[in-house]
């Protein structure tokens, strides 16, 4: 487990490594990406250590959801893409490389070779209604 003492983030933080920074106050910081996938790629973090959307402050988070959409309209306005991609990924399956809960802002442009995509066919084959209402009450039940 990544504590804040040795997270990359949480040094980027404390001004131990130097970052791009395109803006912070007192609960977030916005800075750019080090291996962007386009140009504008940046990424917005908590100030403090939380690891993902698991453990994160709902009064942190949405406060970062007011300021993910500064940043998102910031990049759009900078580069007039064709799309921002907004992402999050919770968790090593979900391809979270660093422990420290952070969203990217990406300028996206039709036909990137980057970006959430469906598999060509997910939408041949509806799901039955009787098994997703089923699914939907267990996520209601979890907590």
């Amino acid at each position: 487990m990544t504590t804040s003492e040795d997270c990359i983030f949480c040094k980027i933080v404390r001004g131990e490594i130097p970052s791009a920074k395109v803006f912070e106050d007192d609960v977030v910081m916005a800075f750019m990406d080090i291996y962007p996938l386009n140009t504008g790629h940046c990424l917005l973090i908590p100030k403090d250590h939380y690891t993902n959307m698991f453990d994160v402050d709902k009064d942190v988070l949405a406060h970062m959801a007011r300021r993910l959409a500064d940043l998102t309209r910031m990049v759009n306005n900078a580069f007039d893409p064709d799309g921002v991609l907004n992402t999050i990924a919770n968790g090593s399956g979900a391809g979270q490389e660093v422990p420290h809960l952070h969203i990217h802002v990406i300028p996206r442009n039709r036909g990137a070779n980057f970006g959430f995509r469906f598999p060509d066919d997910y939408r041949e084959e509806m799901a039955n209604p009787d098994e997703l209402a089923q699914i939907a009450k267990k996520i209601s039940k979890a907590s």
